[in-house]
């Protein structure tokens, strides 16, 4: 009963989500009505400030940056001397305290999983 009304539960879900249309969508009152470009003001009017070709601005910038480093003005930056990261502050005989930690523990995992997988070898009660 309950798997049955969960399922029903998923499924309205799911209609709804994917069926339903948004309520707050903007759509036009009739279908076939186009919008008005001529009516919004700002829209046909471009500015003269705005007709200024980008790639004017663009060339007359390279062409003075060309100048500006043929002048020797301009230098690249510095490298910044980048010192080594230390690897994690562990010294010497840590490190090696825990590599042979590491091992001990190895070698008594294979002795004990040993010991309990041949423990009753040469046992025989009869």
């Amino acid at each position: 009963m309950i798997n049955k009304f969960a399922s029903f539960v998923l499924v309205i879900a799911l209609v709804s989500t994917l069926g339903g249309s948004s309520a707050f969508a903007n759509s036009p009152t009739k279908p076939d009505a186009k919008r008005n470009v001529a009516d919004v003001p700002g829209e046909t009017e471009i500015s003269d400030k705005n007709k200024v070709q980008p790639n004017e601005k663009l060339k007359a910038d390279m062409v003075k940056l060309v100048a500006d480093a043929k002048a020797g003005k301009i230098a690249p930056a510095e490298r910044p001397q980048i010192q080594p990261a230390k690897s994690n502050n562990l010294s010497k005989g840590t490190k090696i305290a825990i590599g042979v930690g590491i091992a001990v523990a190895v070698i008594a995992i294979i002795v004990v999983v040993h010991t309990r997988n041949h423990l009753f070898d040469g046992f025989s009660a009869f």
